[in-house]
């Protein structure tokens, strides 16, 4: 899918005018020029569209810096993603993912001296907050009353790769209790992770990537799409595991949320929570 997010221009005003969003999704996710004239007026606020490469504007949000969300207490040197939406004549053709995809790279060339991303995503949109996690953002609260109702709030570290191309694909062909995800870029195979499931626990065996691509942050990558991507395609499994038995590795895995298991007797074993 080729898209191209760039800040907004006085161009882009008309192609906005007939901006369409249901009702739903104006709750969390304003018109584009119900917020752009004091986005423009806004030091600290930058409006910007999605564009095909026919040149359609398709998309808008705002990257609002030292933004400070109601009822959650975030760094002061932050951006936060505000009003993000597709324009509903385009929805359901993967633009969606397009963006969240190729977001965390374009807010890291644009706004190099901020460390911290944040959004705030309506909590019973699962597809949403699905989209958000595959392409990295962290799940860090959950409102049940916020200020417009049930609300996700996400986050995403600036300082770490992101490969915006990358997909993690399920091997239909590997037998259980084996299971494999392999890692895709564009067409080309860049690796593997092979796991094992148990009783709705999926155990990671091995994660292998190319040597073409170990640089460029690969491993990172699909590890914060992998419980996401378990979630949608395998519908037994509850909890991953992983044993780190070298500390080299351990941060792939605490990246991505990760957490190590109260059991004295392993003490190099670690959950993350699939379904919650």
């Amino acid at each position: 899918m080729d898209i191209k997010i760039r800040e907004f221009t006085e161009a882009d005003r008309e192609h906005l005018k007939n901006y369409i969003l249901s009702e739903r999704q104006r709750v969390y996710s304003s018109m584009p020029l119900e917020v752009l004239d004091d986005a423009l007026k806004d030091k600290n606020r930058t409006a910007n569209v999605v564009v095909t490469d026919l040149g359609e504007v398709i998309g808008f949000f705002v990257l609002h810096k030292h933004y400070q969300h109601e009822g959650y207490d975030t760094p002061h040197e932050v951006v936060y993603v505000r009003s993000l939406s597709i324009n509903e004549k385009y929805q359901g053709n993967g633009y969606g993912t397009a963006v969240a995809q190729n977001l965390p790279v374009y807010v890291q060339e644009n706004f190099s001296a901020f460390d911290h991303l944040y959004l705030v995503v309506d909590g019973e949109n699962t597809g949403a907050w699905n989209l958000y996690e595959r392409a990295g953002f962290l799940h860090l609260a959950t409102k049940e009353e916020g200020p417009i109702g049930k609300e996700r709030l996400y986050y995403l570290d600036l300082n770490r790769s992101y490969v915006p191309n990358l997909r993690l694909e399920l091997d239909e062909e590997t037998l259980r209790p084996g299971v494999k995800l392999i890692l895709k870029r564009d067409d080309r195979e860049a690796g593997y992770i092979e796991a094992e499931l148990e009783e709705g626990v999926l155990d990671i065996k091995h994660i292998y990537v190319e040597e073409a691509d170990r640089e460029e942050g690969v491993a990172e990558s699909a590890m914060r799409q992998f419980a996401t991507v378990v979630r949608r395609k395998i519908n037994e499994v509850h909890t991953a595991t992983v044993t780190v038995s070298d500390p080299a590795f351990l941060s792939l895995f605490t990246n991505a949320g990760f957490v190590l298991i109260d059991d004295p007797e392993n003490t190099n074993r670690y959950v993350k929570l699939v379904r919650y």
